[in-house]
């Protein structure tokens, strides 16, 4: 071998030598330091989610989402109603169907009377008043808040005992008989009750009965009745009264006018005779005829909203009618 490829090979054994030193080199280097870019994750503070949000801020608004408070949809939600014994069925068939769609609804129903009802919106110890008769002036002007609201429309039938041969009577007498001028069935023309005296046994409502006022103020011209009159504080219980006494006359709603006592058509005018029916109250043919209204503290709103608007729904309405009242 000459000097010439001699120094060929010891030129190629240094390169190999050298690349050999590299390559060890960057073995190492590799082993002990990590890239830049798989480092720089587990040390930024600003990694963003999938909407570019950062992420410890869109943990932080997700949190309370596991431990929310239910929406008021989801809440149980109750009111109280109370008042007129004449609104009552009404209000109180309405409340089963409303709370058998609704189970979170718990809507608590009861009497005492359209003034009990309007003392207690007034008071708001109740979430809606029910009554069979105006609010008065003084009453509007105490509660101005107030919001009245017409859910459906009613006559009170005046209604004797079956044994009663009496056809109709008239206004003036129903008004005689109240102020305790009239006091026996043998003075009105068509009247009698066999096997008793035919002495008249006189039966109305309560003092805080919406049906009472109106009663008194309508047929009696607001004067007072006979202290012989038996207050009943519901239309059931005038109506059971009248039922077990032959000799009795009460009024009431004549959505509770059942077979157990005579409902009396009015001779009105001198010229007709009208049946307390549904289509006499509704063409307003019916003397004896009010309005029946729920009673609200301000507009109402949440569940109390929600069920009133459902009472004047079609639906709704038509549980007024079922009751044997008119709708609005």
């Amino acid at each position: 071998m000459n000097g010439k490829q001699n120094r060929y090979l010891v030129i190629a054994g240094s390169l190999v030598a050298v690349i050999m030193l590299a390559l060890a080199a960057g073995c190492t280097t590799q082993t002990n330091t990590t890239p830049a870019a798989t480092k720089a994750p587990a040390d930024h503070a600003t990694i963003t989610d999938a909407a570019g949000a950062p992420a410890a801020a869109a943990a932080t608004i997700a949190a309370p989402v596991s431990t929310a408070t239910p929406v008021s949809s989801g809440q149980r939600q109750k009111i109280k109603i109370s008042g007129s014994t004449t609104v009552l069925p009404i209000v109180q068939k309405a409340a089963d169907k409303y709370m058998a769609t609704h189970a979170n609804a718990d809507i608590q129903v009861s009497g005492g009377g359209s003034g009990v009802g309007i003392q207690a919106i007034g008071a708001k110890t109740v979430d809606i008043g029910m009554s069979s008769r105006e609010v008065t002036a003084d009453e509007k002007k105490k509660y101005a808040s107030f919001v009245i609201t017409p859910v459906a429309q009613d006559g009170i039938a005046v209604v004797v005992n079956p044994a009663n041969s009496i056809r109709y009577i008239t206004l003036e007498q129903i008004r005689n008989i109240y102020l305790g001028k009239t006091t026996k069935w043998t003075e009105i023309s068509g009247a009698d009750v066999p096997g008793t005296n035919n002495q008249i046994v006189v039966v109305g409502r309560d003092s805080a009965s919406g049906t009472r006022s109106y009663f008194d103020e309508t047929l009696l011209a607001k004067k007072t009745p006979t202290k012989q009159m038996l207050e009943k504080n519901s239309n059931g219980a005038v109506l059971q009264t009248v039922a077990q006494t032959p000799g009795a006359i009460g009024y009431v709603s004549i959505g509770f006018v059942s077979k157990d006592v005579k409902a009396l058509p009015i001779w009105y005018n001198a010229d007709r005779i009208v049946a307390p029916n549904l289509a006499n109250v509704k063409d307003k043919t019916y003397p004896v005829s009010r309005e029946l209204y729920l009673i609200t503290n301000g507009q109402p709103s949440g569940l109390t909203g929600d069920f009133i608007r459902y009472i004047l729904s079609e639906e709704g309405q038509k549980i007024v009618a079922d009751e044997g009242y008119v709708t609005v």
